[in-house]
C-alpha cells in the first residue's frame, strides 16, 4: 500500500486528460458498470462524519472516502483492488479533493458553457477557487479573470499564484457588482449560508458553478438564479437535493422539479433535459461531489497520470 500526503500531489494537473476520465466514469455509471456509494452523514454536537465511495467493475477499482469537519476538515481517501482485495493507496484528501471537485466542474463547464467563452467570474479565492480557475482555464480561452472575496490578502495571493501560470489578466473587485454582467461563465466557491452573487448582475448565455454549499442552510446563488436557468444540472440528485439550500430552496418554491435536473450521466449521453421558457438561456450546475469522482482522480494519482 501506499500512503500520500498532499505534498505529494503535483500543482500541474492536465485538466484536459482528467475531464476526459471522467467523462468515462460517468459514462460507465450509466451503463452501470461503475456503482456509487451515496454520502452517508453522522452529525453530532461538535462536527459531522461523512463516508461516500465507488466501485468501477471493468477497472476493478474501487474507492472509499471519509471526512470529518467541525472546527477544521480533513478526508482520507482509500483506492483498493477488487480483485486482491487490498488496498492499493491511501491519500490524505483536502488537494485530492480540490482537483476532484474542480474536475467535476470542468466536465460540466466544457458540455454546458460557451465555446468561444473568454471572462471567468470566480467568487471566492481560497485552494479550492485556484483549482477552479485552472481547471476552466485549461478547457477554455479565457483571457480575463474577476476575483471577489472578502478577504483582500487573499485575493492578492491568488491573483500572484495564477499570475504566475496562466495567460490571462486578473482583476479584483472589491464587490459583486455590474462587472460579473461580463462574465461568461461564473464559479462561486464559498461555504456562505445567503447568497453572494445576486441574480440581477449575471448576464444572459452565461454558465455557472456553484460547488462551495453543501449543507441545507448554505447558499451561494438565489433561487430566482436556479429557476431562470436553461438547464440545470447536478452531479447527483439523489445528494444535492437534500443537501445543498440552492436545489433545496429552488425545489420546495415548486419553480423546478427533479424531473428537469440533469445528472452528469444525462450530459455525458447528451441527453440533455432542456426547460423552456427561460429566456435568459443560462445553464447551472450544482455539485457537491460523488465517490466515482474521487475514484477517478485517486486511479490516476496510482497510476500517475494526474500531471
Amino acid at each position: 500500500m501506499r500512503t500520500i500526503s498532499d505534498d505529494d500531489i503535483p500543482d500541474n494537473v492536465n485538466y484536459q486528460d482528467v475531464v476526459k476520465e471522467m467523462r468515462r466514469e460517468f459514462l460507465m455509471v450509466s451503463e452501470g458498470k461503475s456503482k456509487i456509494l451515496h454520502r452517508k452523514r453522522i452529525s453530532a454536537v461538535d462536527g459531522t462524519l461523512d463516508v461516500m465511495g465507488a466501485m468501477n467493475e471493468v477497472d476493478k477499482l474501487g474507492v472509499v472516502k471519509h471526512y470529518y469537519y467541525g472546527k477544521n476538515i480533513d478526508f482520507l481517501i482509500s483506492l483498493f483492488s477488487m480483485e486482491t482485495s487490498g488496498i492499493l493507496l491511501a491519500v490524505t484528501g483536502r488537494k485530492l479533493t480540490r482537483i476532484r471537485t474542480a474536475a467535476a466542474t470542468g466536465l460540466a463547464s466544457d458540455i454546458l458553457s460557451r465555446k468561444d467563452s473568454k471572462v471567468l467570474g470566480c467568487i471566492g479565492s481560497g485552494f479550492q477557487a485556484i483549482e477552479q480557475i485552472r481547471a476552466i482555464s485549461q478547457l477554455r480561452g479565457i483571457e480575463n479573470i474577476l476575483i471577489n472575496d472578502i478577504s483582500a490578502s487573499r485575493m492578492e495571493q491568488t491573483r500572484d499564484i495564477l499570475k504566475g501560470e496562466l495567460d490571462a489578466d486578473v482583476a479584483l473587485l472589491p464587490k459583486v457588482d455590474d462587472n460579473f454582467a461580463n462574465a461568461d461563465i461564473i464559479v462561486t466557491a464559498t461555504t456562505s449560508r445567503t447568497p453572494v452573487i445576486e441574480d440581477r448582475f449575471i448576464g444572459n448565455r452565461v454558465h455557472i458553478n456553484s460547488i462551495g454549499s453543501y449543507l441545507p442552510e448554505m447558499m451561494e446563488t438565489e433561487t430566482v438564479t436556479v429557476c431562470s436557468s436553461r438547464i440545470v444540472a447536478v452531479d447527483s440528485i439523489e445528494e444535492t437535493a437534500n443537501s445543498c439550500g440552492e436545489l433545496i430552496s429552488s425545489l420546495s418554491s415548486g419553480c423546478i422539479s427533479k424531473e428537469e435536473i440533469n445528472e452528469f450521466t444525462d450530459l455525458v449521453k447528451g441527453n440533455i433535459k432542456i426547460r423552456e421558457g427561460t429566456a435568459r438561456g443560462n445553464t447551472y450546475f450544482k455539485s457537491i461531489g460523488v465517490g466515482v469522482e474521487d475514484l477517478v482522480i485517486a486511479r490516476m494519482l496510482f497510476e500517475g497520470k494526474l500531471s
